[in-house]
């Protein structure tokens, strides 16, 4: 996995917030803002301007940086519950096409 630099990073966060990011840069734009203090805060940022002014022009009531936790814990969750079907998937097709060479070589000896 190629980790994305901080620009790339920062430019990635309206996609983000927006949920337009498809799976494998979701997973690398998690994994970089995990480890990067600075891109952290910018997508804090950046997540309470958008969202705060929705909420403020609402008169909701909110604890944003909870809510941002929130959503990238769900994302990752998300991610990693792919990732393990996706192997399961790969496991049980490698079983099949174990059977099926099986399957030939008993009819063909």
């Amino acid at each position: 996995m190629v980790e994305p630099s901080c620009k790339q990073v920062e430019k990635m966060i309206p996609s983000f917030l927006k949920g337009e990011m498809d799976k494998r840069t979701e997973k690398q734009f998690l994994f970089h803002v995990d480890r990067c203090q600075s891109c952290h805060e910018e997508l804090s940022i950046q997540f309470l301007v958008t969202e705060g002014m929705q909420r403020l022009e609402n008169g909701d009531t909110f604890d944003l940086n909870k809510e941002l936790r929130m959503r990238m814990q769900t994302q990752k969750r998300h991610l990693h519950l792919l990732d393990s079907l996706q192997k399961g998937l790969y496991a049980t097709q490698a079983v099949a096409i174990l059977a099926a060479v099986l399957i030939l070589l008993i009819v063909v000896l």
